[in-house]
């Protein structure tokens, strides 16, 4: 197998881990926040149970780049889509691609370069 040097493996890994991070802060800080507030409005409240783990977050962006609720489930599907804009659809999608490009080059960076073993 060809590997790429590993500098520059680390140049293009780190953007993309940055991209990522910047991508769910965006998604959390704008359109969380606007559907989560809707739905307080509405008298619906964000589960009880993630509180300060943000397991939600990849919730809300698979209901949104979805775009149709589903029969169990643990957030209210029906609720986020009503109050999903246009730009929430973009920024869910943004997030999920760029934790796939993320998720593959660590997984690259793991086999091609035994980084695993650097670990201690």
């Amino acid at each position: 197998m060809y590997k790429i040097p590993e500098i520059i493996y680390f140049i293009v890994s780190l953007p993309a881990l940055i991209f990522f991070l910047i991508s769910t802060l965006c998604f959390t800080r704008i359109s969380m926040k606007h559907i989560e507030k809707k739905m307080r409005e509405e008298g619906i409240h964000e589960p009880l149970w993630d509180k300060g783990l943000g397991i939600r977050v990849s919730m809300y962006g698979k209901v949104i780049r979805r775009q149709k609720p589903v029969k169990a489930t643990v957030v209210n599907d029906e609720a986020i889509l009503r109050h999903a804009r246009p730009i929430d659809l973009i920024l869910a999608r943004t997030m999920h691609y760029s934790f796939v490009i993320m998720m593959t080059l660590a997984v690259y960076g793991y086999f091609a370069y035994d980084l695993g073993n650097r670990a201690y």
